[in-house]
């Protein structure tokens, strides 16, 4: 019967310390002032969410950020922030990659730049 006991006390504790470990996910916003309109939403949101550690997306293109729900131990802000450079958009202080944003539709680019 002891043995039992130390069994299923081992068992519980060895599930807790697991699910303890376990990383919430974190929320982020980041600056996003080159989001145009719903085409940059929709560009920013279909590539970030197949990034590896992103749990959700939404891009506000009124507000010009982003909210960013990941998990921290399989990325970081500033991958995040190179992912949505790599679509073509200026995220906090990482530039758009160039390439990227001249393959843009001409409503998603800056008015300066049209």
């Amino acid at each position: 019967m002891k043995k039992l006991v130390l069994l299923v006390t081992l068992v519980c504790g060895i599930a807790w310390s697991a699910s303890a470990q376990q990383k919430k996910p974190v929320t982020v916003k980041i600056a996003t002032p080159t989001v145009q309109c719903e085409q940059c939403k929709k560009r920013i949101e279909d590539y970030m969410k197949h990034e590896e550690g992103i749990t959700k997306v939404n891009v506000n293109f009124k507000r010009k950020e982003t909210t960013v729900t990941y998990l921290k131990d399989r990325t970081n802000v500033e991958n995040i922030k190179t992912g949505i450079a790599n679509v073509g958009y200026d995220a906090d202080d990482v530039k758009a990659n160039e390439d990227s944003y001249k393959e843009l539709p001409t409503c998603c680019k800056k008015p300066d730049d049209q």
